[in-house]
This record gives C-alpha cells, sequence and structure tokens, in this order.
C-alpha cells in the first residue's frame, strides 16, 4: 500500500486483564470534597463538624441554602445539571457566561440540607476521568466506590442529629436515597450516581430486535388485568417487602421480613395438612401450643407432609432466624458495608419460602427472568474502606501486587 500509515494498529492481545488494570493505584493522594444532598432537612444551621470514623477525623460542612440549576429541564438524574451551590450572584461571572453561551433555559431548583466532606482520591483516578477511554470508565467505577465509603460518614452525621433532636423525619440513608454524588475537584465537579435505576430519567429501551426496540416490560397489560385480583400467598407480601428493602438500603428489615415470610408460609402449609386429620379448633389449639416452637412446626410439617427440608437449607434457615434475633433483641443494624449478610438472608430466604409453598408457578415467577428484573439494580465492583488515614479503594480481590 502506498500509504502504510492508514494501516490500522493491531495490538497483541494481552495474557490477561482485570478492570481497573490501567489505572495507577500507587498515585499520590488528592485532596477532594464529596458532595450529597439529602433527601430531607437538617434542622440546623450552617456548621462544619468533625466526625471521627475508624480514629480517621472527617470535617464536614452542612449547607442549607444551596440551589441547582438545569439546562432546559430538571431531571432526577441530574443529567442536565450545570451548577449546585449559594445562589448566583455576580461573583459567579464564569457560570453566567457558560450559560449564556449554551443558550439554555436554566430552571432552578432549591436544594435540601447538603453535606459537604472533605476527603481525598487518587490522583490518576482524577486524571484519567479527563480521559475518552477505558481507563476513564474504571476511574468512574473507582469513583463510585469512593462515594460508597462514605455512608458511613453521612449516617454518622444524621444519627446524631437524630439523637440529639429526636426529629422524626431525617433517616439512615442508602445508594436508593442519596444516588447522586459529586466529587469537587479543583478541576470541577464530577457526578457519579451509584445506582443505575437512578439514570432512568424515562423507561429504558431495551432488546433492539430486526430494526426494532422494546419498551422495558415486565408484564403485559391484558395478562395485568387477569392478576390483578389475585391475592397473596401467606407471607408473600413480607417476601416482596424483604426483596424490596435490599433495594432501598433497609437491610436490617429486609432480614426481619424474609423471616417473617418463611415463619408465616410455614404455619399456612402446617394448618393445611392438620385439617386433614383435625377439625379446625382442634387444629387451632395446636398450632397455639406451637406459637413460640418455630422448630418444632418445621418438624411436625415435615413428618405429616412426608417432604424433607434439604439439610443445607436446614442450616440456612437457623442462621437467618439467628441474625433476626440478633436484631429484635441485641438491636443489630446491618449497615450499608455489610449489605452482604442481607443479601445472602433474602436470596436464601427466598428458596425456603419456595420450598414450603411448594407451589411450582409462584416459584417460576421468582426464579425465572431474575437478569432482566435485576436491571438497574445497585452495583460495586471496587472495595472501600475508611482506614486510619482516610478512604482506601481496594483492587479487586484476586488481584496481587505487580
Amino acid at each position: 500500500m502506498d500509504n502504510l500509515s492508514d494501516e490500522p494498529i493491531i495490538k497483541p492481545i494481552p495474557e490477561s486483564y482485570w478492570v481497573g488494570q490501567d489505572l495507577n493505584w500507587e498515585a499520590p493522594w488528592s485532596q477532594v470534597t464529596i458532595w450529597v444532598e439529602l433527601p430531607f432537612w437538617l434542622m440546623v444551621s450552617d456548621c462544619s463538624l468533625l466526625i471521627e470514623i475508624h480514629e480517621h477525623e472527617f470535617k464536614v460542612d452542612i449547607r442549607n441554602y444551596f440551589i441547582e440549576l438545569f439546562a432546559n429541564r430538571i431531571v432526577d438524574s441530574r443529567d442536565t445539571s450545570v451548577y449546585i451551590g449559594p445562589e448566583i450572584n455576580k461573583n459567579n461571572a464564569e457560570l453566567s457566561k457558560a450559560i449564556k453561551k449554551a443558550k439554555a433555559v436554566v430552571l432552578p431548583r432549591q436544594c435540601k440540607t447538603v453535606l459537604q466532606i472533605n476527603s481525598r482520591c487518587n490522583s490518576d483516578v482524577l486524571a484519567a476521568t479527563d480521559e475518552e477511554n477505558r481507563r476513564s470508565r474504571e476511574a468512574y467505577m473507582y469513583l463510585k466506590a469512593l462515594c460508597e465509603a462514605h455512608f458511613e460518614v453521612v449516617n454518622r452525621v444524621v444519627q446524631s442529629y437524630r439523637l440529639s433532636t429526636y426529629d422524626y423525619f431525617p433517616y439512615e440513608v442508602s445508594p436508593w436515597d442519596i444516588p447522586v454524588w459529586r466529587v469537587n475537584t479543583s478541576q470541577g465537579f464530577i457526578r457519579v450516581v451509584l445506582l443505575n435505576y437512578a439514570e432512568w430519567d424515562i423507561k429504558p429501551v431495551i432488546f433492539p430486535t430486526m430494526g426494532k426496540s422494546e419498551i422495558y416490560s415486565l408484564i403485559e397489560p391484558l395478562n395485568f388485568q387477569n392478576k390483578v385480583n389475585e391475592n397473596a400467598h401467606a407471607g408473600e407480601l413480607d417476601l416482596l417487602d424483604a426483596l424490596n428493602f435490599m433495594e432501598r438500603g433497609d437491610y436490617t428489615d429486609a432480614v426481619r421480613r424474609i423471616t417473617t415470610a418463611i415463619e408465616a408460609i410455614v404455619e399456612f402449609v402446617l394448618r393445611e395438612e392438620l385439617l386433614k386429620l383435625y377439625q379446625e379448633a382442634d387444629v387451632n389449639n395446636r398450632l397455639e401450643k406451637l406459637r413460640n416452637d418455630f422448630p418444632s412446626r418445621v418438624r411436625q410439617y415435615e413428618k405429616l407432609s412426608g417432604r424433607k427440608l434439604p439439610s443445607q437449607l436446614h442450616r440456612e434457615l437457623e442462621t437467618i432466624r439467628n441474625i433476626r434475633h440478633e436484631i429484635v433483641h441485641a438491636s443489630r443494624r446491618i449497615t450499608f458495608a455489610k449489605r452482604g449478610q442481607a443479601q445472602r438472608a433474602v436470596d436464601i430466604g427466598r428458596w425456603i419460602y419456595n420450598w414450603f409453598e411448594n407451589q411450582p408457578d409462584r416459584k417460576q415467577l421468582r426464579e425465572t427472568q431474575i437478569g432482566k428484573r435485576s436491571l438497574g439494580r445497585h452495583f460495586s465492583l471496587f472495595n472501600a474502606e475508611i482506614s486510619q488515614e482516610g478512604v482506601v479503594v481496594h483492587k479487586p480481590n484476586h488481584v496481587g501486587e505487580n
């Protein structure tokens, strides 16, 4: 060929790859401020707090009078947000100039309480956010983990405020409550969205086939009409609540609800077996005698039905009920960092519920199309924690030191 420079550059296939390997994990730290708006007001004047977490002290500024400006339309994802901070005045000449240049209609929104957390970030990650390549995508995953690590700081502020005021409205928050964060660097803001669902300002379009696109849908209207008057099975609404609480970040109540769901379905199926042998009044008396002896209820059901709960599920059920016991009687709270324990309890609890219910059609509904129903869920690739020196984001667990 006359012009060899037009030849595509073919790079050799690497022997291995792990997400994040293009980042310099040993780069120096840069100071950043993590901004997040709470979904409620803290009824305290603007102030600065010093919050100690794992022997590291964070400076947290509480701001109540910020506004957010949007270009053309206000969306929950904050994708059109162009500014957040004090109301624009003559000192914001640069922002005003940018808005005029964009020729956009600017729409203001009053923010509720905003927390500004002084923290740190890997400097190479910040540099990578300005690029348009794989490094920038890896950097964004890093920033998600960085922001997630600060839930412990945010919830310490919230819980301290609640204990100090007994205000009825604030509550412990999760990615569902505050999905959009901002990392404020010397180069400006970086918007970080923790929950994919929060990016859906409109229903997503999925599965493009034959040149046509399909709006995300889980049930057809006619089928929905046919199902709308069906009643839930015993404990089924508690099961649904447990699944929902996991997504909303109420991990403690998720475990409580999945345990309640299992106990409700056990009572129901045991009653059904007893009614085959005894009158209803006698059945009620027998169930009442076993009110506080759930293991005996399970054993009696197994004996009468001839079905045997697999030993692994037996052990898992005992573990789930022990966690619930700690929640109810020892005031245990499952935090964002420990949410994996709740997720395991809810997932396995769902399988246990399916086993006792013994209804193939309901099991199929719960256990199929999980991938499709999981679109938009919270997902984090890197783990992060707070150390004495500050927040640390870790490489994937399977990656050793180079």
